[in-house]
């Protein structure tokens, strides 16, 4: 992994002390959930829960577009041609990619448990990106740079958007044992990843 790295947290760029539960949180569910927290201040909870939503972002997403790759079809010819035992290197057009994570939190209160759950989009153009394929598999990626736009809901409320201006992408990004290419053709070059990540459980205090 090069020393400099990125992650969907960065890409994200949500500043600290973001009212991420009362800009998103329906008024009935907000104050059952603030009834249940009544033990410690409110302004601890929504710390502690931001904290742990950054922490389950904390994401290569070089790693979520490689895996969005392994249906994109101009690899498919890559895929082939690799069989052979050949090593072959494919420079990707300038083309978007679409990912869609869906972490949690949960907040555990003695025996009472909220989870509260998030939608994060990231909807990015990617640039002089090249693909390294051997024996039907996405082994390197030689990274460009992105743009596009990222935003975070929670039950269907946008509670953040952030336009994301062209960010170098870290260096070569080797993937142990690669991710399968399929050989048969998804259509235009786009990809949709949708992906769930778990976020940390944290005890509250008893009030």
């Amino acid at each position: 992994m090069p020393d400099t790295t990125l992650s969907v947290r960065q890409l994200l760029d949500m500043p600290a002390g973001t009212d991420i539960l009362r800009a998103g949180l329906p008024a009935d569910e907000l104050k059952s959930l603030r009834s249940s927290v009544a033990g410690m201040p409110w302004s601890e909870v929504e710390k502690l829960v931001c904290d742990k939503l950054s922490e389950a972002l904390d994401i290569d997403p070089i790693r979520l577009f490689a895996a969005a790759w392994e249906k994109y079809s101009l690899l498919s010819d890559a895929a082939k041609q690799s069989k052979s035992g050949e090593t072959v290197v494919v420079p990707l057009a300038e083309h978007p990619v679409e990912v869609e994570l869906h972490p949690y939190v949960e907040i555990q209160m003695g025996p009472i448990t909220r989870k509260i759950e998030f939608d994060v989009t990231l909807s990015l153009k990617l640039k002089g990106v090249r693909v390294k394929v051997e024996s039907e598999e996405i082994r390197s990626i030689d990274a460009g740079t992105c743009e596009g736009s990222a935003e975070i809901g929670v039950a269907n409320v946008s509670i953040w958007k952030h336009d994301i201006k062209p960010v170098p992408l870290p260096g070569t990004i080797k993937l142990g044992a690669g991710i399968p290419i399929h050989s048969h053709d998804v259509g235009p070059a786009s990809a949709r990843l949708g992906w769930g990540e778990a976020g940390p459980t944290f005890p509250g205090r008893a009030g």
